[in-house]
């Protein structure tokens, strides 16, 4: 009996033995291991780390073994893990200054929960420093670019940035903002210099795709034949000079928000065609794809030019003008609404004052005057581009635009062609003043000399100076 019991611990202890020697073995490969690893019991207490993962730490591998995870290792969600049973994959956690990436997962043997492992998203610890350094500038570059992306597909204008109390603008904002809350594509009519463009840029901003992309195409500034590569963009190797990974288009961009297609009268019929295609099935295929693509975009177009007039020269087809004058809104030009050249232009020099850094901008009552008077055939444009200039031509302290600040052709200021003498203009008008008085007094010289307030001899004297009594006669 006694030599069974003995058998029977000798085998434990060789048992225990093994299984300490397992533990070594599993220690040693996690010490080697490339990967921060942390084991947890099911109380939460640390039964394994790894050396670099404690060097990382700042702590001692042997003396953390036995203590609380949630003690040792700062905003560790191990213990959660171990009471959820729920991995969480790729988790962010900080300690101290720095950022890591962790995967948790519970330890479960025969369906029950024995613990928890927590492993560092990192292939060397000990350069863990390094590589978080690296990350943030990367992570900084990719801010950087973000920030630029979207910048160069937002819209930056709204409804506030349309100056203008007179009825027509008012009624186009009115309009505008209801179609905002809807999908419908708009048609936006007026003259170069309106303020077009910033219509489209409010629209969008109130509209349910706010947070998508706007992205706006001039139809004019492309020529013909890249148009479609542009609009449509193109597989690689479609065509010589293509970019070797192909490109994609402006209506891919735009899935998911808006597309301004700025002076649509100027498109050509051939893409016409194809944009009608886009606004009846919702699609688009790259130049040389084989397959098309989905879209989910909203089309707000621009034109200065008579749609209708066109369509009945055969310039534009009118299945595509149908489709795209859902809401049409009317812009006018800045000669039909005189009463807010005061309030655009007070507007407009506080916006070029801020361009140069200079904390005021005045225009003068006269120079308001004439900006008032003056017929703006490049509209709220040349207006802008009139106060900028005036703005450049004035001393660097003063802040007051004059009429001398202002192109001739708005003032109609124009060199005199001929000079008098003072004294010719002093002689005319003594003469004109005395034969006056001579005719109201019926001829009665001493009456005239006392209205006129000199002496009857200086009379005399001026008479015969501008031969006056030749002409009483």
């Amino acid at each position: 009996m006694v030599s069974e019991n003995r058998n029977e611990i000798k085998r434990l202890k060789n048992e225990l033995a093994e299984e300490e020697q397992k533990t070594k073995i599993l220690k040693v490969v996690l010490d080697m291991a490339y990967e921060g690893i942390v084991i947890v019991d099911i109380d939460g207490n640390i039964a394994i780390i790894s050396k670099p993962y404690a060097d990382f730490l700042g702590v001692d591998d042997q003396q953390v073994v036995g203590m609380p995870v949630t003690e040792v290792i700062e905003n560790t969600r191990l213990n959660v893990v171990v009471k959820t049973g729920k991995g969480e994959e790729a988790q962010l956690q900080k300690i101290g200054t720095r950022n890591i990436l962790a995967n948790r997962e519970p330890i479960i043997l025969d369906g029950e929960i024995k613990g928890a492992v927590g492993k560092v998203l990192f292939k060397n610890v000990k350069e863990l420093n390094h590589l978080y350094k690296k990350f943030g500038h990367v992570q900084k570059e990719l801010e950087n670019y973000k920030g630029e992306f979207a910048s160069q597909y937002s819209a930056k204008y709204s409804f506030s940035d349309i100056v203008g109390n007179t009825g027509k603008i008012l009624e186009a904002k009115k309009i505008a903002k209801k179609a905002g809350q809807t999908d419908s594509n708009v048609l936006l009519v007026g003259e170069s210099g309106t303020g077009k463009e910033l219509f489209a840029h409010a629209i969008h901003k109130v509209s349910s795709r706010v947070y998508g992309r706007f992205v706006k195409v001039n139809c004019a500034a492309i020529p013909s034949d890249l148009l479609e590569s542009e609009l449509f963009g193109y597989e690689k190797g479609a065509f010589t000079g293509a970019n070797k990974e192909g490109k994609m288009g402006k209506f891919e961009m735009a899935d998911g928000g808006t597309i301004f297609l700025d002076e649509i009268g100027d498109m050509p019929l051939h893409m016409q065609v194809k944009l009608l295609r886009v606004l009846q099935e919702k699609e688009v295929e790259r130049v040389g794809g084989v397959s098309p693509k989905s879209i989910d975009i909203r089309i707000i177009a621009a034109t200065n030019q008579n749609l209708e007039e066109m369509v009945n020269e055969g310039k534009f087809r009118a299945d595509l003008y149908y489709r795209l004058n859902v809401v049409m809104i009317k812009i006018p030009p800045l000669r039909e609404r005189a009463d807010d050249i005061v309030l655009l232009s007070e507007y407009l020099c506080k916006k070029v004052a801020k361009k140069f850094g200079r904390d005021e901008c005045i225009i003068s009552p006269k120079a308001m005057d004439y900006l008032r008077n003056y017929k703006w055939e490049g509209n709220i444009r040349q207006l802008e581009n009139v106060i900028e200039r005036a703005f450049n031509i004035l001393d660097d302290r003063d802040f007051w635009i004059l009429p001398e600040h202002l192109p001739k052709e708005i003032t109609g200021i124009k060199p005199m062609g001929h000079i008098n003498k003072l004294e010719d203009v002093v002689a005319k008008a003594e003469k004109n003043a005395i034969v006056a008085a001579i005719k109201i007094c019926g001829g009665n010289k001493k009456k005239a000399a006392e209205d006129l307030g000199i002496s009857r001899t200086t009379l005399y004297g001026k008479m015969d100076r501008y031969s006056i009594y030749q002409e009483l006669r």
